[in-house]
């Protein structure tokens, strides 16, 4: 089928956007995939547009809490018997300028961009550990071009996702 034939990847703010391209691309190349995000609704409409049946699942949860993150990994192996790969996708922008900057602003995309991030990349890792190395086993954490190019009213967004 594909490159990644019998991979499994576990793709957090999969139910749409470059989430949900990155999903379906992995399933072109032959991939089990695991979408997380908060809107079940949303995601049954996303893998029933896929349509690849029994090798894309749903978990929900929110990155921005950590035992989500550990039910997210833990979940995706446990479904598919395994884990290979580890999309780092999730995402948020509250846009503001930085005269109108809240302190929420701020903790909401710093809990999603580095602290989910971190946090579902340690629960692969501990995972991998767990059941030996092996190879070809990767986190990928999408970026933003807003990190080097800021536009207004997305510091906050560009600095988290650099």
């Amino acid at each position: 089928m594909g490159v990644l034939d019998g991979q499994v990847a576990c793709i957090t703010g999969g139910t749409r956007g470059i989430g949900l391209a990155i999903a379906s691309a992995f399933l072109d190349e032959g991939a089990n995939v695991v979408i997380n995000g908060r809107d079940a609704a949303k995601a049954q409409r996303s893998m029933d547009e896929l349509g690849a049946g029994d090798r894309i699942h749903f978990i929900g949860g929110n990155v921005k809490k950590r035992e989500d993150c550990e039910a997210i990994v833990n979940g995706t192996a446990a479904h598919f018997g395994r884990l290979d790969i580890v999309i780092n996708n999730a995402g948020n922008n509250r846009p503001s300028s930085l005269v109108d900057l809240t302190e929420q602003d701020v903790d909401s995309q710093i809990s999603v961009h580095l602290k989910g991030t971190l946090a579902v990349s340690h629960f692969a890792a501990a995972y991998w550990n767990e059941v030996g190395a092996e190879a070809h086993r990767a986190i990928v954490n999408t970026t933003s071009a807003a990190g080097l190019h800021p536009t207004t009213g997305a510091g906050v967004y560009g600095a988290t996702k650099s």
